[in-house]
């Protein structure tokens, strides 16, 4: 069993799963976009067809006013659920295969985040905290950059501390 998974994990490189998480990022955001739109033209739809009575409160507020936030909340709703539908797309649409060496690299490249990221405790506007995620790490060369940041930020905090 290990030595499938150590065959499956090298079956994909560094460069092809930071280009994969590039792509799922764009999958979940575009996905987030389409179903906030369609959230917001469904509760349209429903707030359209109601029959609206301007002398009867809605939960104290004036109806018009209660299916204005109403719309508003569904569609942000509708817009929270789009990451998801863009991952499962993106799983179903792009990995296929390579669903497990992705996930596994996904584990060593968070592993290796969460072990070369700095304590953001000490940050300021002066020395803000880079990347505390490593969202935006989309290359090796990108990649290398943080961990250069975060010694730069490291090295900053212990100059700050000493004086």
């Amino acid at each position: 069993m290990n030595a499938e998974r150590a065959q499956d994990h090298s079956a994909l490189t560094w460069n092809e799963f930071l280009k994969y998480r590039t792509y799922r990022r764009g999958f979940q955001v575009a996905s987030m976009g389409i179903s906030g739109l369609v959230g917001l033209v469904v509760g349209w739809e429903y707030i359209s067809s109601v029959n609206i009575d301007p002398t009867q409160m809605v939960f104290g507020f004036d109806p018009l006013l209660a299916m204005g936030a109403g719309l508003f909340m569904f569609t942000g709703f509708c817009a929270l659920l789009g990451p998801l539908l863009g991952n499962f797309v993106f799983n179903f649409l792009v990995l296929r295969s390579k669903r497990l060496p992705f996930r596994l690299k996904e584990d060593l490249f968070l592993q290796h985040v969460k072990k070369n990221r700095v304590d953001p405790s000490y940050q300021s506007f002066a020395n803000p905290v880079p990347d505390y995620y490593g969202e935006k790490i989309t290359s090796l060369h990108g990649y290398r950059r943080w961990l250069r940041n975060c010694a730069a930020y490291r090295k900053k905090r212990d100059e700050f501390l000493k004086m």
